[in-house]
């Protein structure tokens, strides 16, 4: 009896549903996408993802051959001071230089993964803007009132195949002849 009361006096209970093509027999038209698939999906942003990689791997093979030539820098200084080839004014001094030389790479290093970190935050900026186009124009072609994201942390748990839209919004994507970025992060 209460659960009668719950209900709307004078209005049926909606069990009319919407497909993913857009037309309805009532009610709202949701469809849903799976974010982690396009992105992995999505060729150019792989290509640039590849490419912020690269450039990692970039700098810190640039870093390890500054820093292994430092260190040979280091052990002939060690060599010459046991050798008694060097004042003690000498040796502090190079010590100086040493610590200088050694705090310029590591700034190099943070300079250069900052602008890399910097470059994957504008990647993944440009993916959401060219996405939410993509997911604009699809919304207003078929009508949908709801495009939910399915995985990757997101509200919907489960949901039906046949509302899944993933494999179009691919499509427009990879469709694009749009760069994704223009500026290398080490250029």
């Amino acid at each position: 009896m209460v659960f009668f009361s719950c209900q709307p006096q004078g209005s049926a209970p909606a069990t009319e549903t919407a497909t993913a093509t857009g037309t309805t027999t009532g009610g709202p038209t949701i469809v849903y996408v799976r974010l982690d698939s396009l992105q992995v999906g999505y060729n150019d942003l792989a290509t640039e993802l590849e490419r912020l990689e690269g450039n990692v791997q970039k700098a810190q093979d640039n870093i390890q051959k500054e820093m292994a030539s430092l260190q040979r820098e280091v052990q002939q200084l060690q060599n010459k001071a046991q050798q008694g080839l060097m004042t003690p004014n000498k040796i502090q001094s190079e010590q100086q230089r040493i610590g200088q030389k050694e705090q310029q790479i590591m700034q190099q290093r943070e300079v250069a993964m900052a602008s890399i970190q910097e470059d994957q935050m504008r990647l993944q900026q440009q993916f959401g803007e060219r996405l939410k186009a993509i997911l604009e124009t699809m919304k207003e072609e078929n009508g949908y009132d709801f495009i939910l994201n399915e995985g990757g942390g997101g509200g919907l748990l489960m949901a039906n195949d046949a509302f899944d839209i993933t494999k179009d919004v691919l499509k427009r994507l990879n469709a694009q002849e749009v760069p994704v970025m223009a500026k290398d992060s080490l250029e």
